[in-house]
C-alpha cells in the first residue's frame, strides 16, 4: 500500500512519470524529477538511491544500485535496455557544459549533449561515467571507474579512462 501511495504522489507531482509492475524503489532515498522530460520505468525494476530525472526510458528488470545519477534533459534522453545492472555512483547524463569558445566565459556558454543508449543485458561498473552521445551495445560490460567517451560494441568488455575494449563476452 505504501508503494502505491508513493507512486500515486509522484505521478500527481510529475505527470510525465510512468512505472511498470512490481517496482522495488526506495522512495525515501530516490529523487525523481520530470521537469526536464518524462520518465518511464519498466516492470520489476529496482532503484535504491540516487537522482533520476528525465527524459529517461528504463526497460524491464533494470537495477540501479545506490546511489546513481541518471537523467536526461528536455532535448536529450537516456535509454536503458532490459536486464541491465548499474553499480553505485554511476554518472549517466546526456548533457555537459559547453566550453569551446574563448570570447565568453564557460558559465555563459550553456550546455550541449546527445542521447545515451545502453543496450539490454549490460553491466555498468562502480563509478563509471557515460558521456553524452554514447551507445553501449547489448551485453556489454563497462569496468569500474571507466569513462566511456565512444560507442562500445555488443558483448564487449571495456575498461579505463577513456574506456577501451579489452575483450568480448563468450
Amino acid at each position: 500500500m505504501y508503494v502505491r501511495c508513493k507512486i500515486w504522489l509522484i505521478r500527481l507531482r510529475n505527470p510525465g512519470f510512468t512505472i511498470g509492475c512490481r517496482p522495488r524503489i526506495d522512495f525515501s532515498r530516490v529523487r525523481f524529477s520530470t521537469w526536464t522530460g518524462p520518465i518511464t520505468i519498466g516492470d520489476d525494476c529496482g532503484i535504491y538511491d540516487g537522482q533520476i530525472q528525465g527524459t529517461l526510458i528504463i526497460g524491464d528488470r533494470v537495477n540501479l544500485i545506490s546511489p546513481c545519477r541518471i537523467g536526461g534533459s528536455s532535448l536529450h534522453k537516456v535509454t536503458i535496455g532490459s536486464d541491465t545492472w548499474i553499480a553505485p555512483n554511476a554518472y549517466i547524463v546526456p548533457t555537459t557544459h559547453a566550453y569551446k569558445r574563448r570570447d565568453i566565459t564557460i558559465s555563459e556558454q550553456g550546455t550541449c549533449g546527445a542521447d545515451i543508449v545502453i543496450g539490454e543485458d549490460c553491466w555498468i561498473g562502480i563509478n563509471a561515467v557515460i558521456s553524452p552521445g554514447v551507445t553501449i551495445g547489448r551485453g556489454a560490460v563497462i569496468g569500474a571507474n571507466s569513462v566511456v567517451t565512444k560507442d562500445i560494441p555488443e558483448y564487449a568488455i571495456a575498461v579505463g579512462a577513456p574506456a577501451k575494449v579489452i575483450g568480448y563476452r563468450e
